[in-house]
C-alpha cells in the first residue's frame, strides 16, 4: 500500500491511497471467510461453505467485493494516515476511484487536520504564580486566628465597621409586605451575609440607636424588605499576644519562637503551592497567545466530550450519578458543559501552542527517543514495543505519539526559559522552586496549616 498527500484549504488534507491487488484478495478472503461463519447457509455447517456459495448467496463476486472493501477501507485508511504521518481531527470523506471491480483498489480519503498557528515571545514568558515565600503579615493573621478563639466583645461607640457584631430588632416583610420575620435582640456579624445582599454595604458607618431601612435579595433569592433597629455594636479584641499566652495555648515557649516556627511552616506552604501552579501557569499563558478563531470546533468538541466521559466515569466510580451531582451542586447540564468546554478550549490552545514551538525550534523526538517512549509504553501495557508499534501503526496512531513527545520536548524547552512573577509583579528566583533531594517532607498531621489567611466571619 502507498499514500500521498496533498494540502487543501481550511485545514484540510487529501490522501491519495493505492491498495495492491494481492491485499485486496486477502480482504476479499477474509470477508467471505468471516461470512460464512455468521451467516447460516443451508447444507453447510458455519464457516465450512466453500467461497463460490458465499459469492453466491451475496449476490455474486462483485458483491463480495464491495462488502470487503466497506469493512477494510477503513483499515486501509488507518494505515495510510500513519504512512503519511498525519493527524485527522475528524471523520474522513473516503472515495474509492478505481478498483471496485478488480485489481488494485485506490481511494481518495480528505480529512481536518490542526492548523499550523504562529506564535511570537514563548522564549520569555512573564508567567503570574503565588509567592514562594512568607511575609510577616501572613503570620500575623495566622496568629490572630489562633487569638481568636479567646477572643471577647467588647462595646464601642464608633460607627459600625465590618466584622463588628450589631445587636439590633429586626422586622422583615416579603413581596407582598407581610411580616414574616420578627425577631428581637438578633446579634449580626457584619460582613455574613444572612440578611439581605445590601445590608452589609450599608451598616458600615451606622451607629447604635439608628433605623436602617433596606430593601433587596435574601439568602436563597426572595426578594424582600428589612426594618434594622440598630441597639448596640461591639467589636472583637484579641487577647494580647504574649509569652504567657503562647505557652499557656500552644506548644511553644515565646512569640519569637512561635513566630518563627509559624514563618518557616508557612513558607514550606507556600513554596509548595508555588511549585504546583508552575506547570499549569505557564500553559494558561501559552494558551492566550493563540486566537479563539484559530481553533478548530471539531478539536474542542472532541475534547470536551472526552473530559464529559471521564468526569462522568469519575462519578460511577463514587457510585454517584449526573443527576444527583446536579442536585448536589446546583448545577445545571448546560453550566456543566460551558465549564467543561472552557477548559477543553484552553486544552486545545496549550496543544496548538506547544506544537506551533516544537515546529518553530526543530524538537521532533529522534528514533532513539520514540523507541524509549515505546519501550516505556509497551511495558505499561505489557507489549512487546514491536508489536505495540504494529498496533499503532495499524490504528494510525504513530503520528500521535511522535507529536506528543515533540510536545513533551517543547514545554521543556518553555519552562526553561520562563519568567516567574508573583502577585505584585516581583521576579521570583527559580532556584527557588527547583525540588531537591534535601527538600523537607510534607508536613505531618500536626504539622499541617492553611495557608489562606483571610479571617471568617462568624
Amino acid at each position: 500500500m502507498r499514500a500521498t498527500s496533498e494540502v487543501l484549504e481550511d485545514n484540510r488534507i487529501r490522501l491519495n491511497v493505492e491498495v495492491d491487488a494481492d491485499e485486496v484478495d486477502a480482504a476479499v478472503a477474509d470477508a467471505a471467510r468471516t461470512i460464512a461463519r455468521e451467516v447460516r447457509i443451508p447444507g453447510f455447517r458455519p464457516g465450512r461453505a466453500p467461497r463460490q456459495v458465499v459469492e453466491a448467496r451475496m449476490g455474486g463476486a462483485l458483491a463480495l467485493r464491495s462488502e470487503a472493501l466497506r469493512e477494510k477501507l477503513p483499515d486501509f485508511y488507518a494505515r495510510a494516515v500513519s504512512e503519511a504521518e498525519i493527524e485527522p481531527i475528524s471523520q474522513p470523506e473516503l472515495n474509492v476511484t478505481s478498483g471496485e471491480e478488480s485489481g488494485p483498489v485506490a481511494f481518495d480519503a480528505v480529512v481536518e487536520v490542526r492548523p499550523s498557528v504562529i506564535i511570537t515571545g514563548y522564549g520569555a514568558l512573564r508567567v503570574t504564580i503565588p509567592s514562594p515565600v512568607a511575609n510577616d503579615e501572613e503570620v500575623d493573621q495566622l496568629l490572630d486566628r489562633l487569638r481568636d478563639t479567646d477572643a471577647t466583645l467588647e462595646e464601642v461607640t464608633r460607627p459600625i465597621a465590618t466584622g463588628d457584631f450589631v445587636t439590633m430588632d429586626v422586622r422583615g416583610l416579603d413581596e407582598d409586605g407581610e411580616e414574616v420575620v420578627s425577631i428581637d435582640d438578633y446579634v449580626y456579624a457584619v460582613g455574613a451575609g444572612t440578611i439581605l445582599d445590601t445590608v452589609d454595604d450599608q451598616l458600615p458607618g451606622m451607629r447604635a440607636g439608628e433605623t436602617l431601612e433596606a430593601a433587596g435579595a435574601a439568602p436563597g433569592g426572595a426578594q424582600m424588605s428589612f426594618t434594622l433597629l440598630l441597639k448596640d455594636v461591639k467589636e472583637r479584641v484579641l487577647p494580647e499576644l504574649t509569652d504567657e499566652w503562647v505557652t499557656e495555648n500552644s506548644e511553644f515557649e515565646s512569640v519569637q519562637a512561635i513566630r518563627d516556627a509559624y514563618l518557616e511552616r508557612i513558607n514550606a506552604a507556600k513554596l509548595a503551592q508555588a511549585r504546583a501552579a508552575t506547570r499549569e501557569a505557564t500553559r494558561a499563558e501559552l494558551a492566550t497567545q493563540v486566537a479563539d478563531d484559530e481553533v478548530p470546533v471539531a478539536l474542542v468538541d472532541a475534547e470536551t466530550r472526552e473530559r464529559l466521559h471521564d468526569f462522568q466515569h469519575r462519578l460511577e466510580s463514587s457510585k454517584l450519578s449526573f443527576e444527583s451531582y446536579f442536585a448536589a451542586t446546583g448545577q445545571s447540564a448546560d453550566q456543566l458543559v460551558e465549564m467543561v468546554r472552557a477548559d477543553a478550549m484552553r486544552a486545545v490552545k496549550v496543544d496548538l501552542a506547544l506544537r506551533a514551538i516544537a515546529a518553530e525550534e526543530g524538537l521532533d523526538p529522534t528514533k532513539e527517543e520514540l523507541d524509549a517512549e515505546l519501550e516505556t509504553l509497551a511495558a505499561s501495557v505489557r507489549r512487546k514495543p514491536e508489536q505495540l508499534r504494529e498496533e499503532l501503526a495499524a490504528a494510525g496512531r504513530l503520528g500521535a505519539l511522535r507529536a506528543e513527545k515533540a510536545k513533551e520536548k517543547a514545554e521543556a524547552f518553555v519552562l526553561e526559559r520562563v519568567t516567574y512573577v508573583d502577585e505584585a509583579g516581583a521576579e521570583i528566583d527559580k532556584a527557588l522552586l527547583e525540588a531537591t533531594d534535601a527538600d523537607d517532607a510534607a508536613p505531618s498531621d500536626d504539622e499541617t496549616i492553611d495557608i489562606d489567611t483571610t479571617e471568617e466571619s462568624e
